[in-house]
C-alpha cells in the first residue's frame, strides 16, 4: 500500500502520479485477457472530428460523446484551457500528462472467514493441536511404552521439567517418580502409572509445538488454524460472517497538477491516514452460494464527503434528525477553481507563519545575542517604563484599574527610566502594571536593587526574558526609535539599524501576504460561499460516485476466473451489519439506497455493454466460522458473470474515472501489455 508520506512531495504537500499512458478502450479480446479500466474521456478525445477550436466548442463536443465533466473539471483543464484556442492534440496531451481520475488503494486480508476470531490465543490454539494429535491413540500408547522404559533404563535420571505440572516435584528422579506412583493407595487422589504416563505425552507434545509450530501441524496432520488475518484492513468486524478475500478499496483523488494540497479535499471519516482524499470507499467479500458457487458481494459502498453534505445549510442545527435533514437544502462543495483559491491561501498563510516565526527570531537574535543580561535587562526596563509614561500622560489611555492603581499609589508624574531613584510606591506600582498589562509581561524588571522577595509569585512572572515574546520586543522598539538610548554601545546600535531594516521589510511583505489572504476570501467566500465544504470530484450527485464503485466491482468480479455472481445488499440484517447499527436504529434512506438506488445504477451501466445480464436475487450461504456449527444465508441481488457478460467486459472495457491497478489471478499475471497500456 502507497503511504501518506510516500504520497506527499515534501517540498510542497501536493501529489503526482506522473505522466499516464494513453488509456483508450480494449479493441481486440484475447483470450484469457483481462478487463481494464479506461476513460471515456480520453476516448472522446481521441474521437473528436475537428481538429481545432475554442476549448469550449471542442468540450461540448466530447461531453455529447461520452466525457465526464467532472474529469474535465478536476484534471484542471477547464481552467487551463478556459477562453483559449485549442487542439485536438494538445487537449489528448493535457489529459494524459494530467489525468485526474480516482486512484485505488486497495486493502485485502491474507487469510481466513470474516467473524472469525482475528487471532487464536497462542495457548488456546496450542492446546487445541496438542488435543488433536493426541487422539492417534497408537503413537501416544507406543511413546507412553517409550517413556516408561526410558524410566526403568535410567532409574536415576532426573525426570524432565516438565513432569513437574504431571506429577511430582523438581528434583525428583525417576526411580522416586516411580516408587511413589506404586505406593499410592488405589483409593487416594493421586494418579496413576497410565495417567501419568498420559501427561508426560502430552508435556512432550506441547514442547514439540512450541519448538516448531509448522512442523508439528505437518507431523502429526494436525489441520492448520483458521486464523482470520485482517491485515490493513480496518471494518471487518463490520460485514456479515463468513467471507473469504475481504476488500476495502479506497477511491482517492490528488490534483494531478500538484496545485492543491491533499488536506484542502474532501476526506473520509475512516482508515487514518488513508482518509485524506478518500472521496469514496467500497467493501467486499466472497461468499458460496447456495448452489455451491461463488458470489463476489459488494456489502458497503460509501461516500463519507458526500453523506456530510446532506446535513443541509441549517446552521442553527448543525446535527439534525433525518427526517428534519432530508427536507434541507444540500451543503455546498468548492468546485476545483475554489478549492485552488482554498489551496493558494493556506499556502500564504503558512507563509506568513514561516515569515512571522522567522521575524521573531531575527529580533531575539538582535539582542539575545549581542548584550548581556545587565543590559538585556535595564533595556527592557527602561521600554516598560517608557510605555507607562505614555499612559500616564495619556488619560484618554487610562483604564478605571489603571487610575484606581494611580491614585492609590500616589502616582502623578511621569515615572523616572533609572528605577534606583523609584520610591517604594512607584516600585510597587511599576510591578503592578507589568503584571496587568499584556505588552509588559515579558518584560525582566528584576533588579538588584529591587526589594521585592524573588521566590514571590508575582516576582517570578517578571523573570521572563523579553527577548522571547514579540510584545516585549515591539515595546523595545518602540523605546529605542523615541529615545537615543546613548548608553548602547556604538556598534549594537550600528548593527541594529542595518538589520531592523530588513525586519521592517520582512515586516511589509508579512502585511502584503495578508491582505492578499483577505483579497481571496473577499473574492471567493464571502457571504453563503464561504460556508461550502471541501471539494473533489462526483460529490454533485450520489449516482455519480455509486457508478465509480459499481464499474470497479464489475472490473474486480469478472478479472476473477473463480467468481460466479457480482451482487449488492438486499437483506436488511447485512445491511445493518455494515452500518454498526441494530436494524430498527437505520436511518430510513439506508435500506432505499442499497435496495433501490444501487440497483437502479447497477441496471443502468450494465447498458454499457454488449451482453445485458438479468438482475436477480442470489442467495449467499457463508460457511460457519470458528466456534460455530451452523450459519445463516441471507439474500442478495445482482448477475451472473457469465462467459459471455466476461468476453463482453474485457472487450469494451469498464468506463470509469478511476485509475486501479490489475490484481491477476493464477496464470493470468503473466499476460502482458500493448504499447498504449491496454491488457494484452
Amino acid at each position: 500500500m502507497i503511504t501518506l508520506a510516500q504520497r506527499q512531495r515534501p517540498d510542497t504537500g501536493h501529489v503526482r502520479r506522473g505522466d499516464m499512458a494513453n488509456l483508450s478502450k480494449p479493441t481486440d479480446y484475447v483470450l484469457g485477457a483481462l478487463a481494464k479500466f479506461f476513460s471515456p474521456t480520453i476516448k472522446a478525445a481521441k474521437e473528436l472530428l475537428q481538429e481545432k477550436g475554442s476549448y469550449e466548442q471542442l468540450k461540448a463536443m466530447m461531453l455529447r460523446n461520452g466525457a465526464k465533466a467532472d474529469e474535465l473539471e478536476w484534471s484542471g483543464a477547464d481552467d487551463f484551457f478556459k477562453g483559449k484556442k485549442v487542439t485536438k492534440s494538445e487537449i489528448i496531451q493535457y489529459l494524459n500528462e494530467n489525468d485526474p481520475r480516482l486512484n485505488i488503494s486497495t486493502r485485502k486480508v491474507d487469510s481466513g472467514l470474516t467473524g472469525d476470531s482475528p487471532s487464536y490465543g497462542v495457548v488456546d490454539e496450542r492446546n487445541r493441536a496438542v488435543a488433536e494429535a493426541m487422539e492417534d491413540r497408537p503413537m501416544v500408547n507406543e511413546e507412553k511404552l517409550n517413556i516408561l522404559d526410558n524410566m526403568k533404563s535410567n532409574p536415576d535420571d532426573l525426570v524432565p521439567f516438565e513432569s513437574d505440572v504431571a506429577y511430582g516435584s523438581s528434583g525428583d528422579t525417576n526411580s522416586d517418580i516411580l516408587e511413589k506412583i506404586k505406593n499410592n493407595p488405589d483409593d487416594s487422589d493421586f494418579m496413576d502409572l497410565d495417567t501419568y504416563l498420559e501427561s508426560r505425552v502430552f508435556e512432550r507434545l506441547k514442547n514439540d509445538y512450541n519448538y516448531d509450530q509448522p512442523s508439528f501441524y505437518q507431523r502429526y496432520n494436525i489441520e492448520l488454524p483458521k486464523v482470520f488475518n485482517a491485515g490493513e484492513t480496518e471494518y471487518s468486524n463490520y460485514f456479515p460472517e463468513g467471507a473469504e478475500d475481504y476488500t476495502e478499496n479506497l477511491f482517492q483523488y490528488f490534483d494531478p497538477t500538484g496545485r492543491i494540497k491533499m488536506t484542502n479535499l474532501a476526506g473520509s471519516g475512516h482508515f487514518g491516514e488513508d482518509a485524506i482524499s478518500t472521496v469514496m470507499h467500497s467493501r467486499t467479500g466472497i461468499f458460496p452460494t447456495r448452489s455451491g458457487e461463488k458470489a463476489m458481494y459488494v456489502g458497503e459502498g460509501q461516500s463519507d464527503p458526500f453523506q456530510k453534505l446532506q446535513q443541509g445549510k441549517d446552521l442553527t442545527d448543525p446535527e439534525p434528525i433525518y427526517e428534519k435533514k432530508r427536507n434541507l437544502p444540500r451543503l455546498l462543495t468548492r468546485n476545483y477553481d475554489e478549492s485552488l483559491s482554498v489551496s493558494k491561501m493556506n499556502e500564504l498563510t503558512d507563509k506568513v507563519y514561516s515569515d512571522s516565526r522567522k521575524l521573531r527570531e531575527n529580533n531575539r537574535k538582535m539582542f539575545a545575542n549581542n548584550l548581556n543580561q545587565e543590559e538585556l535587562g535595564r533595556l527592557g526596563r527602561e521600554a516598560a517604563i517608557f510605555q507607562i509614561n505614555k499612559i500616564i500622560k495619556d488619560p484618554t489611555k487610562q483604564n478605571d484599574t489603571f487610575k484606581d492603581m494611580a491614585k492609590a499609589f500616589k502616582i502623578k508624574d511621569e515615572l523616572p527610566l533609572d528605577t534606583s531613584s523609584f520610591t517604594e510606591d512607584e516600585l510597587e506600582f511599576l510591578h503592578y502594571q507589568l503584571y496587568n498589562f499584556e505588552e509588559f509581561r515579558g518584560v525582566n524588571l528584576l533588579a538588584k536593587d529591587d526589594k521585592r522577595i524573588v521566590d514571590e509569585p508575582l516576582s517570578r512572572r517578571m523573570q521572563t526574558a523579553w527577548t522571547r515574546e514579540p510584545l516585549g520586543v515591539e515595546a523595545v522598539q518602540e523605546y529605542m526609535a523615541s529615545k537615543p538610548v546613548d548608553w548602547l554601545n556604538e556598534g549594537f546600535r550600528r548593527y541594529y539599524g542595518n538589520l531592523n531594516a530588513d525586519n521592517m521589510l520582512l515586516k511589509m511583505d508579512i502585511l502584503d501576504t495578508r491582505k492578499a489572504i483577505e483579497k481571496i476570501e473577499l473574492d471567493n467566500f464571502s457571504g453563503e460561499q464561504g460556508f461550502k465544504k471541501a471539494g473533489a470530484p462526483f460529490m454533485s450527485s450520489q449516482d455519480k460516485w455509486v457508478d465509480q464503485i459499481i464499474g470497479k466491482s464489475i472490473l474486480d468480479a469478472v478479472n476473477n476466473p473463480n467468481v460466479d455472481y457480482l451482487t449488492f445488499p438486499d437483506d436488511i440484517g447485512a445491511i445493518a451489519k455494515v452500518t454498526g447499527k441494530n436494524i430498527e436504529d437505520l436511518e430510513p434512506g439506508t435500506e432505499k439506497f442499497y435496495k433501490t438506488d444501487t440497483q437502479n445504477r447497477l441496471k443502468k451501466f450494465l447498458k454499457k455493454f454488449d451482453v445485458n445480464p438479468p438482475i436477480g436475487q442470489v442467495f449467499l450461504n457463508p460457511p460457519p466460522i470458528a466456534g460455530q456449527n451452523t450459519s445463516e444465508s441471507f439474500s442478495s441481488r445482482g448477475i451472473q458473470i457469465t462467459p459471455e457478460f466476461r468476453e463482453s467486459v474485457i472487450k469494451k472495457g469498464v468506463p470509469t474515472a478511476a485509475v486501479a491497478p490489475i490484481i491477476g489471478y493464477g496464470a493470468l499475471n503473466s499476460m502482458g501489455e500493448n504499447e498504449n497500456g491496454d491488457q494484452m
